[in-house]
């Protein structure tokens, strides 16, 4: 492990590494809070440096997500960076490592739904992550109603770029494994339609726990992506031949149906898939609309039921001591110190670090919402049941010997 000292923080242990950088975890000294910390090894010069301005000046354009990875902090000493991070549990590619079998494909489809969300939110931000893979996807489990639940975010932005930057673009940027058609056949000439061909690759992987197109080469990517979709045709060839000095010609290979790599798969997913991996970048669905994909259909209506577009299944209720005075000697949590009008609300949830509070009004509304339903008025059922005596009072029942029974 590398030895390294970060201002303010303590290092508990190394939890990854790569090429460009070491992960910590590391505790906060002033707040005794976890995170994880990522120090780039290539030396930075500051701030505005290529090494660290993916990763600090672009990602502050972008505003906060569940699904993208938040920068807290960063320490910048000595020419060396370390940026400070939500701690999560573990890679994508970690967690399929771990699996005997593929995930089902619901909980596919859940997973699947956070990561283009997260995408989604970066490319309405006017940037592209240029390297999206399951390494760079990290996983954080929490227990629910319904089971174990997986929380996912897209991190490591440090090949991440602006939209509106003009091509050419750097040449050898995504993993190979990962890299889009038009990012082997043309110098540089790619877009944010990249990042929509690398979540299909993911797509497949996690309900295969197989990478889909593998080669040690970008001749042999090619070879497999052809395998599979068929050769592309001259027209979208001429496409790319201004942009490519080589001219490459393939054989003419009709392709397979993806529906024979994935037959227990829903119609509609394979359907989606297809259009995540189309040749032609300008015809591959955008993130705008895979977000609204009919795949996601059922997740789009239980992220619309919630006021605040969560699954009541995330919703952790506080009860009623919420609002009653701590005991001597017992510290305030941080999250008690409501401003004074919310504090007399007494019905709030929580997810994640964020507090959401009911005022009185929306209190009452759903008080009456449920006497209505479960007829829980005090005066309506005190009412009823002085009804019930009065009846049983005049109402009598005589069996054959005349007796009265009530």
């Amino acid at each position: 492990m590398s030895v390294i000292n970060i201002t303010g923080y303590d290092i508990i242990k190394q939890i990854g590494s790569g090429a460009y950088s070491e992960v910590f975890h590391v505790r906060c000294r002033r707040s005794g809070k976890s995170y994880a910390a990522k120090h780039l090894i290539d030396a930075c010069s500051d701030l505005n440096c290529d090494v660290a301005f993916p990763e600090i000046q672009l990602m502050k354009s972008v505003p906060n997500h569940p699904n993208i990875m938040h920068i807290f902090d960063h320490v910048f000493e000595k020419n060396a960076l370390t940026l400070i991070m939500d701690l999560m549990d573990m890679s994508l590619y970690n967690y399929m490592q771990t699996r005997a079998r593929p995930f089902s494909e619901n909980r596919v489809r859940r997973m699947l739904y956070q990561i283009v969300l997260g995408l989604e939110h970066l490319h309405q931000n006017g940037v592209f992550h240029r390297d999206v893979k399951p390494e760079n996807i990290l996983v954080k489990f929490s227990g629910g109603i319904a089971g174990r639940r997986e929380a996912l975010q897209l991190a490591d932005f440090g090949s991440a770029t602006r939209i509106t930057n003009r091509p050419p673009f750097a040449i050898y940027i995504a993993t190979r494994w990962y890299r889009a058609p038009e990012c082997m056949l043309s110098l540089g000439y790619y877009g944010p339609k990249m990042d929509i061909w690398a979540v299909g690759c993911c797509f497949y992987e996690m309900l295969t726990l197989k990478p889909l197109f593998q080669g040690d080469s970008e001749v042999e990517m090619l070879d497999a992506i052809h395998t599979l979709l068929g050769s592309p045709s001259s027209t979208i060839l001429e496409q790319f031949s201004p942009l490519n000095v080589n001219n490459l010609k393939f054989p003419n290979r009709k392709g397979i149906e993806l529906r024979l790599h994935l037959p227990l798969m829903n119609p509609i997913g394979v359907d989606l898939l297809k259009k995540m991996l189309i040749y032609a970048p300008d015809r591959r669905i955008s993130a705008k609309n895979l977000v609204k994909h009919v795949y996601f259909e059922e997740l789009i209506k239980r992220k619309k039921l919630s006021k605040f577009s969560l699954s009541h299944q995330s919703i952790q209720y506080i009860a009623d001591d919420a609002v009653c005075p701590p005991s001597i000697g017992t510290k305030t949590p941080k999250h008690r110190n409501f401003a004074p009008a919310s504090i007399s609300s007494v019905v709030s949830f929580q997810t994640n670090n964020t507090f959401h509070i009911l005022s009185i009004d929306e209190q009452n509304r759903i008080k009456k919402r449920r006497e209505r339903m479960w007829n829980m008025n005090p005066a309506s059922t005190e009412k009823q049941k002085q009804t019930y005596r009065m009846s049983r009072k005049h109402v009598k029942m005589t069996d054959g010997n005349g007796l009265s029974i009530w």
